[in-house]
């Protein structure tokens, strides 16, 4: 039986990213049917050769994955589709279609809602045996009997995550992509913007499982392993066996990022964390904001002091590339209480500040406060915020000048010793990079495109409007040396002529910092 009769459709962000969800849907039906089939494109790619290379296949049904970045164009794809074959059969899946059906059932003949790969092995089943797809008997979808929506509710039993095939038995098509591998499913928190709380149990593939799964990567020496679990170490004790064999298995090439909550780690962890090699290991920590009245309305019981204190314990190895998150726009909190989260955290001096702004997704607590919390957003993806009752539309748009000052300057990592000699000269870190933004807006820089030797002009320029000079360009100078080197195999020796007297330096780019990207320094003479 031709694996064409069901084809899973993705469109990734990236061609660096993958789409493990269909993966998994396919792996698990195969496990019995062995007819269903994938394809991945981008959102970049051209349009009709999407459409194109779907119905080129001859596929008899197609299951669409759905997300924010691709939904405007999933909808494209079901209308057009259903317009020229009509007799192929349609199925939406993922958070946009779980969360939305209506939308989707006007061109789809049933909606997966939420996790389908029990579903999708009964469907591929029914359809590799020409049987109709029972579905007033199944779990979880949602469907139209004669115009009106039925919406079964969701599976009784859930599914065992060691039930799921391993997806990557096969590397090659994901040949310089990142790899995402999943060891648990669910969240233990109820953040009321994020479609994760909906889930309200963790599961966990088997320890063992997950170690020979790792292994297979480490022996492999693929480049970056993305574990895909809201919360990595919402199990202390789970968390620090990983993290140990990964140690002990470190084949100096494998990088593995995890989101976690700092305030779970323990001491034990700290100290695991703090002796891995420099770059095996990368964190994202989502602390979203530090104003008590916030972080009741979205249901954060996070433990902010705490996080602070275990960042900084992680940041003395530096050996880790940390990630620590910011959103703008939630409940209670205005321009000014944004920029004491701001201020807050930037000392933390992690390796990226990612500044998001609030997105309301249908399914959440969020979606459902929208009216009391004045929520002003985009009905298109991402459904992102433009005001609410304590910040304004101008307000929302002036911080994503500032998200875009720190991306450009603070988050290439190519400028730190500047940045933090230039803090000096502002009331606070967030007001630099509010200065910075209006200099760039001021100086038509905004928006455009920028080489990165140019870059090191405009901040000395923006550095000497502002009162710093001669040791700015000092530091600029050397922000420069560590960074824009003709050839990783070289040296280069420059002598600094600082106020408390001249220090020679060699530059050693053939030992590039893993995690600071930063050239080898050593102070030759003085």
């Amino acid at each position: 039986m031709s694996k064409e009769q069901i084809l899973l459709v993705a469109l990734n962000a990236k061609y660096i990213h993958s789409n493990p969800a269909v993966y998994s849907l396919a792996a698990f039906a195969n496990a019995t049917s062995d007819n269903v089939s994938l394809i991945e494109f981008t959102i970049n790619d051209r349009y009709e050769d999407v459409l194109d290379g779907i119905l080129m296949r001859k596929p008899e049904v197609i299951g669409f994955s759905i997300y924010i970045w691709n939904v405007e164009l999933m909808k494209q794809l079901i209308e057009d589709i259903h317009k020229i074959a009509p007799y192929i059969r349609l199925i939406a899946g993922g958070p946009e279609a779980t969360n939305d059906p209506e939308t989707y059932l006007e061109f789809c003949d049933f909606v997966m809602l939420g996790e389908g790969e029990k579903n999708f092995r009964l469907i591929a089943a029914c359809i590799k045996e020409g049987r109709d797809i029972p579905l007033d008997d199944m779990e979880g979808v949602a469907y139209k009997d004669d115009e009106i929506i039925i919406r079964q509710p969701g599976p009784k039993s859930i599914l065992n995550m060691d039930e799921i095939p391993f997806l990557y038995n096969r590397l090659e098509p994901f040949e310089n992509r990142i790899i995402y591998y999943e060891s648990s499913r669910g969240c233990p928190f109820r953040c009321s913007y994020c479609l994760s709380s909906l889930e309200k149990k963790v599961r966990y593939r088997s320890m063992d499982v997950v170690k020979s799964e790792l292994l297979y990567f480490l022996d492999q020496k693929v480049k970056q392993v993305k574990f895909i679990d809201r919360t990595f170490n919402s199990s202390s004790e789970r968390a620090l066996e990983i993290w140990t064999f990964i140690k002990e298995h470190d084949n100096g090439i494998t990088n593995f990022h995890f989101e976690i909550g700092a305030d779970l780690l323990k001491e034990k962890e700290i100290e695991l964390l703090s002796s891995l090699r420099p770059g095996l290991v990368q964190l994202e920590i989502g602390i979203q904001t530090t104003y008590e009245p916030t972080m009741k309305a979205i249901h954060r019981t996070a433990d902010n002091k705490l996080i602070f204190d275990n960042v900084k314990a992680l940041r003395k190895a530096y050996n880790i590339n940390l990630h620590t998150d910011l959103i703008a726009g939630l409940p209670y909190e205005n321009y000014e209480r944004f920029k004491k989260s701001f201020n807050d955290i930037y000392p933390l001096y992690a390796d990226q500040l990612q500044l998001g702004f609030l997105k309301v997704l249908k399914g959440t607590d969020m979606y459902d406060h929208r009216e009391e919390y004045g929520l002003v957003y985009s009905s298109r993806q991402p459904y992102e915020i433009f005001a609410t009752k304590w910040i304004s539309y101008d307000e929302i748009a002036k911080l994503h000048r500032v998200c875009d000052a720190v991306e450009l300057f603070y988050n290439s990592q190519m400028f730190m010793h500047s940045l933090k000699y230039l803090e000096q000269f502002f009331a606070s870190p967030f007001e630099m990079y509010e200065a910075m933004a209006q200099y760039l807006n001021d100086h038509n820089l905004a928006g455009v495109g920028i080489a990165v030797k140019k870059k090191y002009d405009i901040l000395q320029d923006f550095g000497k409007e502002h009162g710093a000079e001669e040791v700015f360009s000092l530091w600029i100078n050397y922000d420069k040396m560590l960074h824009l080197h003709q050839s990783r195999h070289m040296t280069s020796k420059e002598v600094f002529n600082w106020p408390d007297g001249a220090k020679a330096y060699l530059f050693d780019y053939s030992r590039m910092h893993p995690v600071t990207g930063e050239a080898a320094v050593t102070v030759i003479d003085s």
